[in-house]
This record gives structure tokens, C-alpha cells and sequence, in this order.
């Protein structure tokens, strides 16, 4: 098949966005599939076509900015170029220009699928305010003329009205874990620790950019009272705190990785080949995400599926990795009591929850995730040429 995907935000850029449809967009190439991936040039130095592997990847030049959010006549005009012969549109929202590209599917019968990752939420104001507006309007357009609507969780999709009042047409579709490591191995835990000064235990991992709906200034307070249980404690915030759109975190919590008394290290991003050894450093990873723009966290499968217990939100999406595996307690968001009270049930008896690992194995399956995305694909096609709806028990039972 040939299939378009669409998207705000690509590699370089780090989210959990962007990493999904990467690892889902590399696997498809992996399988045969033509993968063409169209997005903003978000940093000018980005070059506006590559070949990466077995992608195609064209970025188009960015109008305005909002925050986070990007503006491009140039993405629809990009995306007409590329559905020549094109089965699948796949639109990864949100995406500013989800009305022009779902209309754009329509006029070429090219079959639409829209994976909804999670809401917008843009920095308060009334800009702010209008391009959320506009966003949720968007979104709700390509909804509406999606063949299919994929999300990790049901959970999750029941709780935006927008997809609650399309569930026929709603598909659950676990995340794609990364592929399992060959070659080279990375920096083991041992060496990670000495590179970044991390001289004490137990160590509470965060791993995730430095946004404000992450919650990292619940978890900072959390970690006190953590440390009056283990004052040997350390907390290991990993992850993009610079580069961040829209943000000020990072720079706002610069302070502390100069204070060593802090017992707070922040690494920056790790890089890829680490993430083995980051995750054997860690005895709990915390997701302490505060709304909806955090639907599932993906970064909690890849810790459960290394043994690592979590402590996340109890939020629609976010729940279910520690619902479903039992691997880690939840949090009420926004609460940092809450938090560091689950933090110390995981702390205190870690073996109690390492010990659920095979149920994460279980669940998250790559070549799963592909095979499901291809069934989507497939039928979105078919049912595209007659203007049908995908239904969800047409899905093929997981293998």
C-alpha cells in the first residue's frame, strides 16, 4: 500500500506523538509498504525533503506560530502532491490543518484514517483560547470524515465526546513499543550512573519532555517527602528540557541541577541506544501528566516491558498500562501527596509489582500494532470507495 501520513511535528522533534508515528511509520516500511511522512520544517536547518531508511519525508515551511502550534498553507498543498496513487491518508492528530487535508481525502477518495493521540491544550490567553477553538473544530471536521479512529485505549476515546459519538468507527490500537535492540549495546546502568553523578538509591525516573501538563513541579514536591522515607533517594528528570515548543520548564528548573543537595538530576535527552540502561537504573518511573494532553504515556510500556513499575496519573488513557498490567499504583493528578504516597507503596515492595511484567509483554506487541494498523488500512480503503464507515468488529481478532 501507499500511505500518506500527516503530522505537526517529526523527528528531531521528541514527543510521544512524533515517536509513535515513527516507530509505526518505520514499521510499515519494514513490511513494504510505500511510507511518505509530511510535516513542518519545524527548525529551519531541517532540509525540506530526505529519504531516512525506507521513509520519505517532506517538510513544508511554517507560516506562524503559536506555542506549539504550527500554521502551513504549504502542509495541504504538500500533501496533494504526494496522494497520487495513494491508498491511506493517516492524519496523527492534533493537526492545525486537519479540515483542508480531511477534504483533501474526500475529493481523491483516498481512504482517511485519523489517529487521535490527545487533546490541545495552548498556553492561557485569548490566542490561546481561539486556536484551541479552532483546533477542536478541526479535529472534530476530520473526525467526521475519518473511514477509522484510532487510539491506545478505549478509555481514553470515551471520554473525548468528540470520538464518544463515533465509537462505531473507533478502533484500539496498543501503542508501538520500540524494536528490541541489536548490534551495539548502549551505556549499561552502571555507567549511566557514573556519567550523570547519580550517587544514590532507590531512584525515581521521569523520562518525557519538560511541559507543563507533565506535572513535574507535583513531582518535586512529591520527592521531598520521599526522601524523608529515603533520604538517599535521587530523582533522574531525562528528556528534551530546552527544545521544547512553547515551553519554559526547563530553564524554570535550571537551578537545581546545579544543587547537588537536591538529590534532582536532569541528563537532557538520552540517547536511544541508553534507554536499556536508563530504565536498569530506575526502581520507579513516574508519569505525573495533569490533563488531557497526556492519553496513555507511552514511555510507561517501555519501562513496565524492562521490569520498571510506574506511578502514573489516574487519568482516561494514562490509568490503563497500570490498570491493565498491574504494575505500578495511580496518582489523583495534580495532587502531590497523592503522588508521593504512591510512589512509596511501589518503593517500599518493588518486587511485588516487577513481578507482573509478562502481562506488559502480553499486550505490547509491535508486530502486532503493524499487523492491526494494516487490517485498518485495508478496510479504510475498501470502505472508502463506497463511502462506508469502518466498523470495529470487522477488525481481525489479534494474532
Amino acid at each position: 500500500m501507499k500511505i500518506v501520513m500527516a503530522l505537526d511535528y517529526f523527528r528531531p522533534n521528541v514527543s510521544g506523538l512524533s515517536v509513535y508515528a515513527e516507530r509505526l511509520a518505520r514499521g510499515l516500511a519494514a513490511r513494504g509498504h510505500g511510507v511518505t511522512v509530511v510535516t513542518h520544517r519545524h527548525e529551519k536547518l531541517l532540509p525540506a525533503e530526505e529519504q531516512d531508511g525506507g521513509l520519505r519525508i517532506v517538510r513544508a515551511p511554517v507560516l506562524l506560530r503559536a506555542g506549539k502550534a504550527l500554521l502551513s498553507p504549504a502542509l495541504p498543498r504538500s500533501v496533494a502532491r504526494e496522494l497520487a496513487g495513494a491508498d491511506v491518508l493517516h492524519l496523527h492528530s492534533p493537526l492545525a490543518a486537519a479540515i483542508p487535508l480531511a477534504r483533501l481525502a474526500r475529493r481523491r477518495r483516498v481512504a482517511l484514517v485519523v489517529t487521535y493521540h490527545c487533546d490541545l491544550r495552548l498556553p492561557p490567553g485569548a490566542l490561546g483560547r481561539l486556536l484551541e477553538s479552532a483546533a477542536r473544530v478541526s479535529q472534530n471536521y476530520a473526525l467526521a470524515r475519518a473511514a477509522a479512529i484510532v487510539h491506545s485505549t478505549r478509555d481514553y476515546a470515551e471520554s473525548i465526546p468528540a470520538i464518544a459519538a463515533r465509537l462505531d468507527r473507533f478502533v484500539e490500537i496498543a501503542p508501538p513499543p520500540p524494536e528490541p535492540r541489536s548490534g551495539q549495546a548502549g551505556a549499561g546502568a552502571a555507567e549511566l550512573r557514573e556519567r550523570w553523578k547519580v550517587g544514590g538509591a532507590p531512584v525515581v525516573l521521569f523520562a518525557g519532555r519538560f511541559a507543563a501538563e507533565k506535572g513535574l513541579f507535583d513531582l518535586l514536591q512529591a520527592f521531598e517527602t520521599v526522601r524523608r522515607r529515603f533520604p538517599a533517594a535521587q530523582l533522574l528528570l531525562a528528556g528534551e528540557k530546552d527544545r521544547v515548543p512553547g515551553e519554559s520548564v526547563g530553564r524554570r528548573l535550571a537551578a537545581l541541577a546545579s544543587d547537588r543537595s537536591s538529590g534532582v538530576v536532569m541528563p537532557g535527552l538520552v540517547a536511544p541506544g541508553d534507554m536499556d540502561g536508563l530504565f536498569d537504573l530506575a526502581d520507579v518511573l513516574a508519569l505525573p501528566s495533569t490533563n488531557s494532553t497526556e492519553s496513555f504515556g507511552m514511555v510507561q510500556m517501555e519501562a513496565m516491558l524492562r521490569g520498571v513499575p510506574a506511578v502514573a496519573s489516574d487519568l482516561p488513557g494514562v490509568r490503563q498500562a497500570v490498570l491493565r498490567t498491574g504494575m505500578g499504583e495511580l496518582a489523583i493528578p495534580g495532587d502531590p501527596a497523592s503522588l508521593a504516597a504512591a510512589l512509596l507503596r511501589v518503593l517500599e515492595s518493588p518486587s511485588e509489582y516487577r513481578r507482573n511484567a509478562p502481562a506488559a509483554h502480553a499486550w505490547f506487541s509491535l508486530e502486532r500494532t503493524i499487523s492491526e494498523y494494516e487490517n485498518v488500512y485495508r478496510l479504510a480503503r475498501n470502505r472508502s470507495l463506497e463511502r462506508g464507515p469502518v466498523r470495529y468488529n470487522e477488525i481481525t481478532s489479534r494474532t
